[in-house]
């Protein structure tokens, strides 16, 4: 049995009504990420940058995240819980806290294959992809993600702005072109 997308979403939905929905949520993401070629087989292969939306409400967002190499996404916060499920690749997140007016480094977390990685509402956090393969990730948050208002910082001065994804398709697009001109994808 292959990776269904109306499944999957039923599931998380479903895991919104437990007492810890974002832990019921990351079994949900747990279980789908074990078969990596399914969600493949469902969802293409990863040969270029894309954000698709899978399900978008009030209460759940769900994204399927392909991120190329040399990625290196700016600080950002979500104002909501995420649980990434990674299925081909790596995603590394730098983690932060306010600090006044300025960001500092909290700590790192690394996502591979069959990990799944968990963010509260308060993260704010980077993503980098420094390997030389792509990243694919199925992206679950608790909440409206294209609704909800939230900052970017800046990577030198870590000033902060509001969050645009309009920023983000940029620096993904770059990414690619950067990966290919330097010939680590084709």
């Amino acid at each position: 049995m292959g990776f269904d997308v109306d499944q999957f979403v039923q599931d998380c939905r479903e895991a919104l009504s437990e007492a810890t929905p974002q832990l019921a949520v990351r079994d949900v993401v747990e279980r789908a990420v074990r078969q990596p070629n399914e969600i493949e087989d469902a969802l293409g292969v990863a040969d270029g940058w894309r954000a698709t939306t899978l399900h978008n409400d009030a209460d759940l967002t769900i994204l399927h995240f392909i991120w190329p190499p040399t990625a290196d996404l700016f600080p950002h916060e979500h104002k909501m819980w995420s649980t990434v499920g990674i299925y081909g690749g790596i995603e590394d997140n730098t983690l932060y806290r306010k600090a006044g007016q300025a960001l500092e480094v909290v700590g790192h977390k690394r996502g591979e294959v069959g990990d799944v990685v968990l963010m509260g509402a308060e993260a704010i956090h980077s993503v980098t992809n420094g390997s030389r393969q792509w990243t694919a990730a199925l992206h679950v948050y608790g909440g409206d993600f294209f609704a909800n208002p939230r900052l970017q910082w800046d990577k030198t001065t870590f000033q902060s702005k509001p969050y645009e994804l309009a920023n983000g398709r940029a620096e993904l697009m770059a990414a690619e072109e950067r990966a290919r001109d330097q010939g680590i994808i084709t």
